[in-house]
């Protein structure tokens, strides 16, 4: 029984039949895994929150729900073809094999990728819902995680006090006091070495973040060329990350 893994990958890689608009895996979807992992690794690598990617976020989620439902279609036909000729049996569970195992690979990289901005929101909670507040972060967030973080900390507020706030004096039970130039709001360290590449199409440069003067702004007035590599603070190459032109490793 020959096998031909050529004809079953290219069948895989055809669109679905009366679905021609939306191949399974053509160069968009290819572009969109790339763009997937990046700001998976980007998200590990930065003590930053990275602003959320709607729109590339909105078409993975279309696409796995397509390949769950592909998979769910295969996996039934071959239960409704049992006892069939043996070389349609085995192409079928090959190509349910390749289909299922790049789901679980994208499904990896979802639940890694959102675990890592819970993390991020849990630690700095009060520094993000102040950020809200100032209507500064809101890009940063989706709705769903806008609503985590207002509900989380709602619930720690609420167990603060329950528990050891209400035995304060009142002017005493505020968690986000910054008298005595001593804030109390932990927000994350941008001052954290991080290793990025230049991805410019010519040269990088970070002068305008300098000149800002803002208080997280660039510290240092940094230029890099396409393909370089440096390890740099967090807070000089921000923004180039946030727009495409820098990316960690």
């Amino acid at each position: 029984m020959d096998v031909d893994i050529s004809d079953i990958l290219a069948d895989i890689s055809r669109p679905a039949a009366g679905n021609s608009s939306t191949p399974y895996f053509d160069t968009d979807v290819l572009t969109d895994h790339q763009l997937l992992t990046r700001s998976w690794i980007s998200e590990r690598c930065a003590p930053d929150l990275l602003p959320y990617p709607t729109e590339l976020m909105t078409r993975v989620m279309s696409r796995l729900q397509q390949q769950i439902a592909t998979i769910e279609d295969l996996a039934s036909g071959m239960g409704d073809s049992y006892g069939g000729t043996g070389k349609s049996t085995a192409n079928s569970n090959l190509t349910l094999s390749i289909l299922q195992t790049d789901l679980s690979r994208t499904q990896f990289i979802l639940r890694s990728y959102l675990r890592q901005r819970l993390g991020k929101l849990t630690k700095f909670a009060t520094y993000y819902l102040s950020g809200l507040e100032r209507d500064d972060k809101t890009s940063y967030l989706s709705p769903s995680e806008i609503q985590f973080l207002q509900n989380h900390q709602a619930l720690l507020s609420g167990f603060y006090d329950a528990t050891f706030l209400h035995a304060f004096p009142p002017a005493l039970r505020r968690l986000d006091d910054n008298s005595g130039g001593v804030p109390m709001v932990e927000g994350p360290d941008r001052g954290k070495a991080v290793v990025v590449r230049c991805l410019a199409d010519d040269e990088w440069g970070n002068e305008a973040e300098v000149d800002e003067g803002l208080e997280d702004g660039a510290s240092v007035e940094l230029r890099m060329k396409r393909g370089q590599v440096w390890v740099v603070r967090w807070r000089d190459v921000r923004r180039g990350v946030e727009k495409g032109d820098l990316e960690l490793l």
